[in-house]
This record gives C-alpha cells, structure tokens and sequence, in this order.
C-alpha cells in the first residue's frame, strides 16, 4: 500500500512541478488573539517530503509547494519559542487557508518584579584574612548570581578597602552584565583593613547615584571587623547615621566563622544603617541574602 502511494505520489509530482499546493493562513496567540511572528510551520505530505515557512510580523504564513497530493489531511507542526508546540493534521486542498491558535506558556515572573529600582553599592573587604575558601569565593559566587537577577534599570557599584579604599566598578547598569561579572571575577586581596574611610567613600558613590523611591544601599561584606579601636567604630557609626538620615540604607554580610563580640559589633552597624545582618556560611545561604538586599524596597 505505502509502495502504490508513493507510485501516485511521484505520478502527480511529476505532472505538475511548478504548480504545487498553495496553503496560506495566520498563527495567533489563542489568549490575546494577537499575531505570532517568526513562528515555524512544517507540512509534511509524504514521507520525506515536507515543506516549512516561518510567519511575518503580521503573523502570516505561506506554503507553495513543489508538487500536487489528493486532497486529504496531511501532517503540519507549528512551532514558537515561548509557546506549546501545535502537532496535528490539516487538510489540505490545491488552493487552501488554514489559520491556527497557539497556547502561550506560563512564564515564570522575573524575581525582582514589583519591587524600586536599585541602586547598590558593594563594599567589599579584600583584606587578606578574605583569601580563604569559605569566605571571597562564597562572596563571589553570591553576587554573581545577584547580578544575573537584576534588571537593565537596576544599577551595582564595587567598591574594595584594605589598607586603601578603590573604586573598582562606578555604578555601572545591571544591563552591562559581562563587564560586571568580570569585575568580581577579578577581585584580589590587600593587607589590612581600614573600614571607616572605605564607608565614606561608599556613602558619597551611593549618594551620587541616589534614585529617588528607589532601594539606595550599601551592602558591605567582611570577615571580621574593620575598625581599629573604638573612637574609629564610634565615628563609622555617626557616619551611618548620617547615611541614613539621607534614605541610604547599609547592610553587613559577614563570611567565615566569627566571635559574638564581632557579630554584635557589626549588628550594631546595621541596625545603625536601618538595613540587615547576616553570617554567610555557604553559597545557597549567599545567594538568598543578596536577593533579598534586592527587594528591601516595594514600588
């Protein structure tokens, strides 16, 4: 039978090459009934034979095939990113229009949907008590993750302190994700650590780069704290409270294990700040965090 087929199959082919089958109609969105454009259209009519166009802005498509069938239903498969695939029959004559709905998939809301634009400041310490495995490669891990989050309108500085204070990213647009990326990729380590002018200088970068209703935030991440007595950590804390007197809010990540004198001291900090405090233990845990750093302010 599928031998008698192919022998009909071939006899109308050749008889009428140049004047196949002509096959046109439009692809909608089965919810919005709007146009699907660049949608992939397959007709299958034999085995081996199958003949496919891609759809127009207006969502149209149209198939002229090299050869004529008998009327009757052939196989078609219509195919869009972000759509469920169509497979079914069609039943195609010389001349024929054939429009079809297709079912958009559910696509998951971007994380940070809902929430002010961000203005973000990282102060990172590069002192060399970070080189270690449980502390700068969690921090990087969790803020490269932080990045593939953020939106083209969301916009991160870098900031590193050790024995002196650097600018190595200026606020730059989440939208240049590679240049980011590179930038934490290329962190490297100092000697000691001096934290009071690094919050400054993180202070004035937020400032500069205020968003107005925005999240404006400083989130600092160290091992340890950065302050070499207290009349230093006395200042830092005026320093923040000026900070926050002006919508600019801190908050302090804390990597490898510590002392509860330490945590209490940066808890303060925070508090201090109006913003949050946390030990980092593991990526997972970092991840999270910096997430939620990103959505500490509603629209």
């Amino acid at each position: 039978m599928k031998l008698l087929y192919t022998l009909i199959f071939s006899f109308f082919s050749l008889l009428a090459f140049a004047d196949g089958m002509h096959i046109t109609g439009i692809i909608r969105d089965m919810d919005t009934k709007e146009p699907v454009k660049s949608a992939n259209i397959t007709l299958s009519i034999s085995d081996g034979y199958e003949f496919s166009v891609v759809t127009d802005s207006s969502g149209a498509y149209n198939i002229l095939t090299t050869a004529v069938v008998p009327d009757g239903y052939y196989t078609i498969k219509v195919a869009s990113k972000n759509y469920y695939e169509l497979n079914g029959f069609i039943f195609v004559k010389k001349e024929c229009q054939r429009d079809f709905s297709i079912k958009a998939k559910e696509m998951p809301k971007p994380v940070l949907e809902g929430y002010a634009t961000n203005n973000l400041v990282f102060l990172i310490d590069v002192s060399a008590s970070m080189n270690a495995d449980d502390k700068m490669p969690l921090l990087k891990d969790a803020l490269t993750y932080l990045v593939g989050e953020l939106r083209p309108t969301d916009r991160i500085a870098i900031l590193t302190f050790s024995s002196t204070v650097k600018e190595i990213l200026p606020s730059t647009a989440a939208s240049d994700n590679e240049k980011i990326r590179k930038t934490i990729e290329a962190l490297t380590f100092g000697s000691t650590t001096e934290g009071s002018a690094a919050l400054d200088k993180a202070y004035k970068t937020a400032l500069s780069n205020f968003v107005s209703n925005g999240n404006n935030r400083i989130i600092l991440a160290s091992d340890g704290l950065f302050t070499s007595g207290d009349k230093e950590y006395k200042r830092m804390l005026q320093s923040i409270a000026a900070g926050r007197s002006k919508n600019i809010s801190l908050s302090i990540f804390c990597f490898g294990k510590n002392t509860e004198y330490v945590f209490t001291k940066l808890r303060a900090l925070s508090q201090t700040g109006n913003g949050n405090f946390a030990s980092i233990l593991n990526t997972d845990e970092g991840k999270q965090l910096m997430i939620e750093e990103a959505k500490a302010v509603k629209n």
